[in-house]
Protein backbone atom coordinates (compact mmCIF):
# COMPACT_ATOMS: atom_id res chain seq x y z
CA UNK A 1 0.00 0.00 0.00
CA UNK A 2 1.52 3.35 -0.83
CA UNK A 3 1.95 6.01 1.41
CA UNK A 4 0.49 9.63 1.33
CA UNK A 5 2.35 11.33 -1.35
CA UNK A 6 3.96 8.47 -3.09
CA UNK A 7 3.48 7.89 -6.29
CA UNK A 8 1.23 4.66 -8.04
CA UNK A 9 3.44 3.35 -10.68
CA UNK A 10 1.10 1.33 -13.64
CA UNK A 11 3.41 -0.42 -15.21
CA UNK A 12 3.08 -0.08 -19.30
CA UNK A 13 1.38 -3.04 -21.27
CA UNK A 14 3.72 -4.49 -23.18
CA UNK A 15 3.61 -3.83 -27.22
CA UNK A 16 2.19 -6.35 -29.48
CA UNK A 17 2.77 -7.36 -32.91
CA UNK A 18 1.46 -9.83 -35.43
CA UNK A 19 3.25 -12.67 -36.09
CA UNK A 20 5.31 -12.57 -38.95
CA UNK A 21 3.72 -15.40 -41.03
CA UNK A 22 -0.16 -13.48 -40.69
CA UNK A 23 1.90 -10.17 -41.25
CA UNK A 24 3.12 -11.32 -44.54
CA UNK A 25 -0.51 -12.78 -45.80
CA UNK A 26 -1.87 -9.32 -44.95
CA UNK A 27 1.14 -7.74 -47.08
CA UNK A 28 0.38 -9.60 -49.79
CA UNK A 29 -3.32 -9.15 -49.90
CA UNK A 30 -2.71 -5.97 -49.32
CA UNK A 31 -0.50 -5.24 -52.48
CA UNK A 32 -2.78 -7.26 -54.60
CA UNK A 33 -5.41 -4.81 -53.63
CA UNK A 34 -3.06 -1.82 -54.36
CA UNK A 35 -3.11 -3.15 -57.72
CA UNK A 36 -6.30 -3.92 -58.23
CA UNK A 37 -7.43 -0.03 -57.06
CA UNK A 38 -4.49 1.50 -59.82
CA UNK A 39 -5.43 -0.87 -62.73
CA UNK A 40 -9.43 0.69 -62.02
CA UNK A 41 -8.51 3.61 -62.77
CA UNK A 42 -7.29 2.68 -66.19
CA UNK A 43 -9.99 0.16 -66.84
CA UNK A 44 -12.29 3.23 -68.48
CA UNK A 45 -9.45 3.72 -71.08
CA UNK A 46 -7.98 -0.01 -71.41
CA UNK A 47 -12.05 -1.06 -72.55
CA UNK A 48 -12.60 1.82 -74.24
CA UNK A 49 -16.00 3.24 -72.72
CA UNK A 50 -16.19 5.96 -74.65
CA UNK A 51 -16.96 4.41 -77.66
CA UNK A 52 -19.77 2.52 -75.95
CA UNK A 53 -21.82 5.13 -74.38
CA UNK A 54 -23.94 7.35 -75.61
CA UNK A 55 -24.63 11.19 -75.43
CA UNK A 56 -28.10 10.83 -74.77
CA UNK A 57 -27.62 10.57 -71.07
CA UNK A 58 -24.50 12.71 -69.50
CA UNK A 59 -25.23 12.25 -65.63
CA UNK A 60 -25.13 7.94 -66.17
CA UNK A 61 -22.26 8.63 -68.32
CA UNK A 62 -20.80 10.80 -65.62
CA UNK A 63 -21.87 7.88 -62.72
CA UNK A 64 -20.37 5.28 -64.40
CA UNK A 65 -16.91 7.31 -64.30
CA UNK A 66 -17.39 8.49 -60.94
CA UNK A 67 -18.51 5.16 -59.65
CA UNK A 68 -15.18 3.83 -60.96
CA UNK A 69 -13.03 6.16 -60.22
CA UNK A 70 -14.36 6.74 -56.23
CA UNK A 71 -14.25 2.82 -55.74
CA UNK A 72 -10.80 3.28 -56.93
CA UNK A 73 -9.77 5.60 -54.96
CA UNK A 74 -11.56 4.44 -51.61
CA UNK A 75 -9.60 0.67 -51.91
CA UNK A 76 -6.25 2.60 -53.53
CA UNK A 77 -6.76 4.65 -50.09
CA UNK A 78 -7.18 2.09 -47.85
CA UNK A 79 -4.40 -0.25 -48.88
CA UNK A 80 -2.09 2.70 -48.31
CA UNK A 81 -2.94 3.08 -44.74
CA UNK A 82 -3.11 -0.52 -44.28
CA UNK A 83 0.61 -0.74 -45.78
CA UNK A 84 1.53 2.39 -43.55
CA UNK A 85 0.54 0.88 -40.31
CA UNK A 86 1.91 -2.33 -41.50
CA UNK A 87 5.87 -1.02 -42.01
CA UNK A 88 5.89 1.93 -39.61
CA UNK A 89 3.02 1.26 -37.03
CA UNK A 90 3.05 -2.52 -36.93
CA UNK A 91 2.35 -2.66 -33.29
CA UNK A 92 -1.28 -0.68 -33.42
CA UNK A 93 -3.07 -4.10 -34.30
CA UNK A 94 -6.35 -2.83 -33.50
CA UNK A 95 -5.86 0.28 -36.61
CA UNK A 96 -4.56 -2.67 -38.47
CA UNK A 97 -7.32 -5.15 -37.90
CA UNK A 98 -9.91 -2.27 -38.93
CA UNK A 99 -7.72 -1.74 -42.24
CA UNK A 100 -7.72 -5.50 -42.92
CA UNK A 101 -11.67 -5.66 -42.38
CA UNK A 102 -12.52 -3.17 -44.73
CA UNK A 103 -10.34 -4.61 -47.36
CA UNK A 104 -11.57 -7.65 -46.26
CA UNK A 105 -15.40 -6.79 -46.75
CA UNK A 106 -14.46 -5.35 -50.29
CA UNK A 107 -13.26 -8.88 -51.28
CA UNK A 108 -16.16 -10.79 -49.93
CA UNK A 109 -18.61 -8.76 -51.52
CA UNK A 110 -16.69 -9.13 -55.18
CA UNK A 111 -16.71 -12.48 -54.81
CA UNK A 112 -20.40 -13.35 -53.52
CA UNK A 113 -21.35 -10.65 -56.27
CA UNK A 114 -19.58 -12.14 -59.42
CA UNK A 115 -21.29 -15.80 -58.06
CA UNK A 116 -24.37 -14.81 -57.99
CA UNK A 117 -23.71 -12.01 -60.99
CA UNK A 118 -21.07 -12.96 -63.27
CA UNK A 119 -19.46 -10.27 -65.56
CA UNK A 120 -21.35 -11.50 -68.78
CA UNK A 121 -18.03 -11.88 -71.25
CA UNK A 122 -17.73 -13.17 -75.00
CA UNK A 123 -16.75 -17.14 -75.04
CA UNK A 124 -13.37 -16.42 -75.82
CA UNK A 125 -12.96 -14.82 -72.25
CA UNK A 126 -15.70 -17.20 -70.26
CA UNK A 127 -12.80 -17.99 -68.37
CA UNK A 128 -12.63 -14.91 -66.13
CA UNK A 129 -15.95 -15.75 -64.58
CA UNK A 130 -13.86 -18.33 -62.52
CA UNK A 131 -10.69 -16.11 -62.46
CA UNK A 132 -12.14 -12.91 -61.30
CA UNK A 133 -14.23 -14.92 -58.17
CA UNK A 134 -11.33 -16.78 -57.49
CA UNK A 135 -9.00 -13.84 -57.30
CA UNK A 136 -11.61 -12.48 -54.81
CA UNK A 137 -11.67 -15.91 -52.95
CA UNK A 138 -7.64 -15.86 -52.69
CA UNK A 139 -7.67 -12.18 -51.34
CA UNK A 140 -10.40 -12.69 -48.80
CA UNK A 141 -8.24 -16.26 -47.05
CA UNK A 142 -5.37 -13.71 -47.37
CA UNK A 143 -6.37 -11.47 -45.59
CA UNK A 144 -8.81 -13.07 -43.26
CA UNK A 145 -7.10 -16.38 -42.76
CA UNK A 146 -4.51 -13.62 -40.03
CA UNK A 147 -7.79 -12.41 -38.17
CA UNK A 148 -8.31 -15.99 -37.84
CA UNK A 149 -5.30 -17.20 -36.93
CA UNK A 150 -4.86 -14.51 -34.14
CA UNK A 151 -3.84 -15.90 -30.78
CA UNK A 152 -4.12 -12.39 -29.43
CA UNK A 153 -7.64 -11.44 -30.35
CA UNK A 154 -9.15 -7.99 -29.33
Amino acid sequence: MPRIGEAIIIPPKPVRYMNKFNRKLIYFGCWQSLAMAIYHFFIPFQFQWHNYITDTSPTINWSLYALNNYFSFNLFVVAILLLFHLKFRSDKIYTIKVLVVCILAFWIFSAIYQFILPMPLPKRLLWLQIALPAIALFNTTLLGLPLLLDKNRE
